[in-house]
């Protein structure tokens, strides 16, 4: 399902969601394609379902245009004992 007909189907709510299709621009995937697990109305429970998505899956508001999920890369310090 296109982003714009989740928008149209859950105003203004949270939806958890596996990422089906995306591209990718610079270091921003943009998403296209999303296959909806469930719909949120309440943010608290939202937030919740955010600590459980499994690898591929997002929890997202409605009142964005569009899904946006910027590439970060994690700089750590190694070492061996």
């Amino acid at each position: 399902m296109k982003w714009q007909e989740v928008r149209e189907l859950y105003p203004n709510q949270f939806v958890k969601f596996e990422i089906i299709e995306y591209h990718e621009e610079d270091k921003i995937k943009y998403v296209d394609e999303v296959a909806i697990i469930k719909a949120i109305k309440d943010p608290r429970e939202a937030m919740q379902e955010f600590t459980r998505c499994k690898n591929g899956q997002l929890v997202y508001s409605t009142q964005n245009e569009s899904v946006t999920i910027e590439k970060i890369r994690h700089v750590g310090i190694r070492r061996s004992i």
